[in-house]
């Protein structure tokens, strides 16, 4: 009988498995020779919610599309003939200018529109401030005026071939609504708006022809007053343009 010599299959698989077990000791004995460590996170907030205020400056607010387009040209001159308020010359009040691009590079494109409003009703007394009857004007009735100036323009009358849809707009000032709305601004175009001469004669006949209370034309009267007495504070305007279409 041949004697058997060397390990059983059996036994072969044991040490086959222990070698794994120590190979894997080795691996894990590397890794803590390393070293490790683990992390203890924590999270306050002392600001309660509030930003600490960054260094520097803020970053520039973007322009306005059509913030170039708009701007205030000549203050109206106001002369009193007694009590009227008289406005010797044409005054242009302000041109939209939709010629160029606007501040991005970008040429305009479209229809526009522009509204005009009194903007000083507190110092005029139509609030209220300055008690009953302490209002500036007895009546403030302008009639406003539109016109394609691309080319310039005389006296209001001669215009350019692209004028606003309405060529004049009625204000009537009052403690209710104070503001005109000039329509159909063609791009590519300058347009000028403000308010013709106005003399005691004119606007005495503007109210002669006044149809119902509602007055076409531009009216300028002040309370009476005595000769040397304190004038009346002028109107002020402000103009915005948008596009409509």
């Amino acid at each position: 009988m041949e004697e058997m010599t060397g390990r059983k299959p059996g036994s072969r698989r044991r040490v086959t498995l222990w070698a794994l077990f120590g190979t894997v000791g080795l691996i894990m004995g590397a890794a803590y020779a390393t070293g490790f460590a683990s992390t203890n996170n924590t999270a306050t907030d002392a600001n309660a919610g509030e930003a600490t205020q960054l260094l520097g400056k803020p970053a520039a607010a973007n322009p306005s599309q059509y913030a170039s387009t708009i701007t205030a040209t000549t203050p109206l001159a106001l002369t009193f003939d007694g009590n009227y308020g008289t406005i010797a010359t044409p005054t242009v009040l302000f041109t939209i200018d939709l010629t160029g691009n606007d501040p991005y590079g970008n040429a305009f494109v479209g229809t526009y529109y522009s509204d005009i409003v009194l903007s000083n009703w507190a110092a005029l007394g139509l609030d209220g401030s300055l008690g009953a009857g302490a209002e500036a004007w007895d009546t403030i009735d302008l009639k406003f005026i539109g016109v394609d100036c691309t080319t310039g323009f005389t006296n209001f009358q001669t215009a350019g071939t692209n004028p606003p849809t309405n060529g004049s707009a009625q204000m009537h000032v009052d403690r209710v609504d104070a503001h005109v709305t000039f329509t159909g601004l063609a791009h590519g175009n300058k347009y000028c708006f403000g308010l013709d001469t106005a003399s005691a004669t004119t606007e005495a006949a503007v109210l002669q022809a006044a149809s119902g209370g509602t007055v076409n034309g531009t009216v300028l009267f002040r309370p009476n007053a005595a000769v040397g007495a304190t004038l009346p504070t002028a109107p002020q305007f402000a103009a915005t343009v948008n596009r409509s279409a």
